[in-house]
């Protein structure tokens, strides 16, 4: 790590190192943590800490890093949910650090279709930036700054459809997966949750039959019947954090993306992927097999959303599926007896 300004590794976890002045005076180290450096979004994650931990000069008139301080305290006015507003404060980070000494009056609508295209890969995260971005160049639009947004009609990527995992594939997965990743596929199978609430997941949040929680991003309470499947592969694990997933220190995991990296490098190495090497199966999806789950089981869209924690549209949304098989399974001895063109009985 040495050819790296400041990035260390400790115990094989990688870190920009600070030097801070303490309380009494002495100056000591402050440590945060990154991507390891062969993950994608390492470049991007050290150049946002850098951006928001290390001294920066004040930014010239006119440029993005100039919008960006006007901008902070309009949005930070804003009634948002805290999700929204830890969102706000990672991509004005990322702007100010990437973009911060470019005029705003010289960006074009073709210097946004290229930010855009080089995220391609993940179009979420594409979307996202857009979407951020075209909002803060309103704010440069009202202030006068540019007279027309460039971000204005710059279409979304497709995201295509978060598909259920097939049994086999939720087989082959499982039997792949290293204990700790195996739980966290069975957690999110059985409780429908996303990755974000299910590595927040404690032991004292259940009984031994519900677990009850309150999900991250929109605050719904969820109370989840907890299948014996979920509850045997938390007793496989000792229990060496209050959560139920942990790292390999033994500490509850900070975000999601040692988790995700971990289903991209099974997926891939099981053959789940496209031309393109995109995943044909994420953790998202497992939301769906949930769902169809429960659906199955005759709960309605309401149950299940108590439950899951779901609104009652993305329960339907989810489980269309599961629904048509049911409907169709439900008619089909009276589809195959009966008379169809007068060719009942006769061989074609």
């Amino acid at each position: 790590m040495s050819d790296i300004p400041g990035v260390c590794q400790k115990k094989g976890i990688t870190y920009r190192r600070f030097r801070v002045k303490l309380p009494d005076g002495r100056w000591g180290d402050h440590y945060v943590r990154l991507p390891d450096p062969s993950d994608p979004r390492f470049a991007e994650a050290l150049a946002r800490v850098n951006a928001t931990r290390e001294p920066r000069q004040a930014a010239l008139p006119g440029t993005m890093g100039a919008l960006v301080v006007e901008a902070r305290p309009i949005i930070a006015a804003r009634k948002m949910a805290d999700s929204t507003r830890r969102d706000w404060h990672y991509y004005l980070g990322l702007f100010e650090a990437e973009h911060g000494s470019r005029l705003v009056a010289d960006l074009r609508k073709s210097h946004i279709f290229r930010l855009r295209d080089r995220m391609a890969e993940t179009p979420g995260k594409a979307n996202a930036y857009v979407s951020k971005l075209r909002a803060l160049l309103d704010i440069a639009v009202e202030r006068d700054w540019i007279a027309v947004n460039p971000a204005d009609g710059i279409p979304r990527l497709a995201l295509g459809e978060y598909e259920p995992w097939p049994a086999d594939v939720l087989e082959a997965a499982l039997d792949a997966a290293s204990p700790m990743l195996r739980l966290a596929i069975v957690t999110g199978l059985c409780s429908g949750q996303r990755l974000s609430d299910v590595i927040r997941m404690q032991h004292g949040w259940h009984d031994g039959a519900i677990m009850e929680l309150r999900h991250r991003k929109t605050a719904a309470y969820a109370a989840v019947p907890m299948h014996p499947l979920w509850l045997a592969e938390i007793a496989k694990l000792p229990k060496k954090s209050v959560t139920l997933l942990y790292d390999r220190s033994g500490k509850p995991f900070a975000d999601t993306d040692r988790l995700q990296a971990s289903i991209r490098r099974l997926m891939h190495g099981l053959g789940y992927v496209d031309d393109a090497g995109q995943l044909l199966y994420t953790f998202h999806g497992l939301g769906k097999n949930a769902c169809c789950y429960l659906t199955e089981l005759g709960l309605s869209d309401g149950q299940i959303s108590a439950i899951t924690g779901k609104t009652p549209e993305t329960v339907r949304h989810y489980a269309k599926r599961a629904r048509v098989l049911m409907v169709a399974k439900s008619a089909a001895r009276r589809v195959v007896t009966g008379r169809i063109g007068g060719l009942v009985g006769k061989n074609p």
